[in-house]
Protein backbone atom coordinates (compact mmCIF):
# COMPACT_ATOMS: atom_id res chain seq x y z
CA UNK A 1 0.00 0.00 0.00
CA UNK A 2 2.85 2.41 0.85
CA UNK A 3 4.56 1.57 -2.46
CA UNK A 4 1.40 2.30 -4.39
CA UNK A 5 0.91 5.65 -2.61
CA UNK A 6 4.54 6.59 -3.20
CA UNK A 7 4.23 5.79 -6.92
CA UNK A 8 1.06 7.90 -7.19
CA UNK A 9 2.77 10.84 -5.46
CA UNK A 10 5.83 10.58 -7.72
CA UNK A 11 3.70 10.34 -10.87
CA UNK A 12 1.58 13.28 -9.72
CA UNK A 13 4.74 15.29 -9.14
CA UNK A 14 6.02 14.57 -12.67
CA UNK A 15 2.64 15.42 -14.19
CA UNK A 16 2.56 18.74 -12.31
CA UNK A 17 6.15 19.55 -13.26
CA UNK A 18 5.51 18.82 -16.92
CA UNK A 19 2.57 21.27 -16.90
CA UNK A 20 4.24 23.90 -14.75
CA UNK A 21 4.25 26.43 -17.60
CA UNK A 22 0.47 26.29 -17.61
CA UNK A 23 -0.12 25.94 -13.89
CA UNK A 24 2.49 28.46 -12.69
CA UNK A 25 2.49 31.58 -14.86
CA UNK A 26 5.91 33.16 -15.16
CA UNK A 27 6.73 36.83 -15.29
CA UNK A 28 7.86 37.99 -18.69
CA UNK A 29 11.63 38.15 -18.40
CA UNK A 30 11.51 40.48 -15.43
CA UNK A 31 15.11 39.65 -14.51
CA UNK A 32 16.27 40.87 -17.94
CA UNK A 33 13.58 43.44 -18.57
CA UNK A 34 15.03 46.13 -16.32
CA UNK A 35 18.30 46.00 -18.23
CA UNK A 36 16.97 45.53 -21.74
CA UNK A 37 14.00 47.87 -21.83
CA UNK A 38 13.58 51.52 -22.61
CA UNK A 39 10.90 53.84 -21.35
CA UNK A 40 9.89 57.15 -22.89
CA UNK A 41 7.51 59.98 -22.15
CA UNK A 42 4.79 60.25 -24.74
CA UNK A 43 1.48 61.81 -25.64
CA UNK A 44 -1.41 61.02 -27.94
CA UNK A 45 -3.50 63.76 -29.45
CA UNK A 46 -6.55 61.74 -28.41
CA UNK A 47 -9.03 62.26 -25.60
CA UNK A 48 -8.78 60.17 -22.45
CA UNK A 49 -11.54 58.19 -20.76
CA UNK A 50 -11.70 61.05 -18.24
CA UNK A 51 -12.64 63.59 -20.96
CA UNK A 52 -9.22 65.18 -21.20
CA UNK A 53 -8.16 66.23 -24.73
CA UNK A 54 -4.61 64.78 -24.55
CA UNK A 55 -3.49 61.34 -23.36
CA UNK A 56 -0.23 61.25 -21.40
CA UNK A 57 1.75 58.00 -21.37
CA UNK A 58 4.94 56.23 -20.46
CA UNK A 59 5.87 54.28 -23.61
CA UNK A 60 7.69 50.99 -22.94
CA UNK A 61 9.89 49.22 -25.49
CA UNK A 62 11.05 45.80 -24.27
CA UNK A 63 14.00 43.61 -25.24
CA UNK A 64 11.73 41.30 -27.24
CA UNK A 65 10.36 44.23 -29.33
CA UNK A 66 7.13 44.27 -27.33
CA UNK A 67 5.71 47.77 -27.11
CA UNK A 68 3.25 48.92 -24.46
CA UNK A 69 2.26 52.15 -22.85
CA UNK A 70 0.93 53.11 -19.46
CA UNK A 71 -1.58 55.95 -19.37
CA UNK A 72 -0.81 58.45 -16.62
CA UNK A 73 -2.40 61.69 -15.52
CA UNK A 74 -1.17 65.05 -16.73
CA UNK A 75 -0.14 65.82 -13.16
CA UNK A 76 1.98 62.64 -12.92
CA UNK A 77 3.46 63.32 -16.36
CA UNK A 78 4.46 66.86 -15.38
CA UNK A 79 5.89 65.69 -12.06
CA UNK A 80 7.94 62.90 -13.66
CA UNK A 81 9.04 65.03 -16.63
CA UNK A 82 10.31 67.71 -14.26
CA UNK A 83 12.20 65.13 -12.17
CA UNK A 84 10.16 65.72 -9.00
CA UNK A 85 8.74 62.20 -8.99
CA UNK A 86 10.66 59.01 -9.77
CA UNK A 87 10.05 57.71 -13.29
CA UNK A 88 11.16 54.86 -15.54
CA UNK A 89 11.28 57.39 -18.38
CA UNK A 90 13.46 59.79 -16.36
CA UNK A 91 15.64 57.55 -14.16
CA UNK A 92 18.19 60.31 -13.51
CA UNK A 93 15.49 62.63 -12.18
CA UNK A 94 16.47 65.50 -14.49
CA UNK A 95 14.21 68.47 -15.01
CA UNK A 96 13.54 67.85 -18.70
CA UNK A 97 11.70 71.16 -19.03
CA UNK A 98 14.84 73.10 -18.09
CA UNK A 99 17.24 70.76 -19.88
CA UNK A 100 15.33 71.05 -23.18
CA UNK A 101 14.21 74.67 -22.72
CA UNK A 102 10.51 73.77 -22.85
CA UNK A 103 7.86 75.98 -21.30
CA UNK A 104 5.60 73.76 -19.14
CA UNK A 105 2.61 75.87 -20.23
CA UNK A 106 2.79 74.12 -23.61
CA UNK A 107 0.65 71.34 -22.14
CA UNK A 108 -2.18 73.82 -21.57
CA UNK A 109 -2.70 74.33 -25.30
CA UNK A 110 -1.51 71.13 -27.01
CA UNK A 111 -5.17 70.25 -27.57
CA UNK A 112 -5.22 73.04 -30.20
CA UNK A 113 -3.03 70.95 -32.51
CA UNK A 114 -5.78 68.35 -32.92
CA UNK A 115 -9.01 70.29 -32.46
CA UNK A 116 -10.51 73.33 -34.23
CA UNK A 117 -12.41 74.10 -31.01
CA UNK A 118 -11.97 72.90 -27.41
CA UNK A 119 -13.97 69.63 -27.35
CA UNK A 120 -15.03 69.53 -23.69
CA UNK A 121 -15.94 73.08 -22.74
CA UNK A 122 -19.23 74.91 -22.72
CA UNK A 123 -17.53 78.08 -23.85
CA UNK A 124 -15.93 77.69 -27.28
CA UNK A 125 -12.17 78.21 -27.39
CA UNK A 126 -10.56 78.20 -30.84
CA UNK A 127 -7.96 75.59 -31.68
CA UNK A 128 -5.45 75.43 -34.51
CA UNK A 129 -6.73 72.40 -36.45
CA UNK A 130 -8.27 73.17 -39.82
CA UNK A 131 -10.26 69.93 -40.13
CA UNK A 132 -13.66 69.39 -38.53
CA UNK A 133 -12.42 67.04 -35.78
CA UNK A 134 -8.79 66.50 -36.72
CA UNK A 135 -5.94 68.37 -38.40
CA UNK A 136 -6.18 68.94 -42.15
CA UNK A 137 -4.05 66.78 -44.49
CA UNK A 138 -1.46 69.57 -44.82
CA UNK A 139 -1.34 69.96 -41.03
CA UNK A 140 -0.90 66.18 -40.72
CA UNK A 141 2.09 66.53 -43.06
CA UNK A 142 3.58 69.02 -40.56
CA UNK A 143 3.10 66.44 -37.78
CA UNK A 144 4.76 63.63 -39.75
CA UNK A 145 8.34 64.51 -38.62
CA UNK A 146 7.17 63.82 -35.06
CA UNK A 147 5.99 60.31 -35.98
CA UNK A 148 2.33 61.21 -36.43
CA UNK A 149 0.76 59.58 -39.47
CA UNK A 150 -2.68 59.39 -37.87
CA UNK A 151 -4.14 61.60 -35.12
CA UNK A 152 -4.10 58.62 -32.73
CA UNK A 153 -0.35 57.99 -33.10
CA UNK A 154 1.96 58.34 -30.12
CA UNK A 155 4.56 61.08 -30.03
CA UNK A 156 7.37 59.92 -27.75
CA UNK A 157 11.05 60.23 -26.92
CA UNK A 158 13.10 62.74 -28.89
CA UNK A 159 10.14 63.33 -31.22
CA UNK A 160 8.11 64.52 -28.24
CA UNK A 161 10.83 66.99 -27.25
CA UNK A 162 10.94 68.33 -30.83
CA UNK A 163 7.15 68.53 -30.96
CA UNK A 164 6.92 70.43 -27.67
CA UNK A 165 9.57 72.89 -28.85
CA UNK A 166 7.72 73.39 -32.14
CA UNK A 167 4.37 73.91 -30.37
CA UNK A 168 5.94 76.77 -28.40
CA UNK A 169 7.56 78.34 -31.47
CA UNK A 170 5.29 81.15 -32.77
CA UNK A 171 6.59 80.75 -36.34
CA UNK A 172 5.75 77.00 -36.37
CA UNK A 173 2.33 77.67 -34.82
CA UNK A 174 1.54 80.34 -37.44
CA UNK A 175 2.56 78.01 -40.28
CA UNK A 176 0.45 75.22 -38.73
CA UNK A 177 -2.62 77.46 -38.36
CA UNK A 178 -2.25 78.69 -41.96
CA UNK A 179 -2.40 75.18 -43.46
Amino acid sequence: MVKKTLIIIILSFFVLVSYSQVIIPKERGSHIETILSKHFFGIRLMPTAQSKPITFVIYNLYYDSTKTYDVITKRDFMSQFSGITESKANPDGKNLFNENEIDPMVFEYLWKVRYPEYPFGKTPKPGWAAGKFIPSPTQMAMLKPFGVNHPADLIFGDSLISFLKSATDPAWVNRYKAK
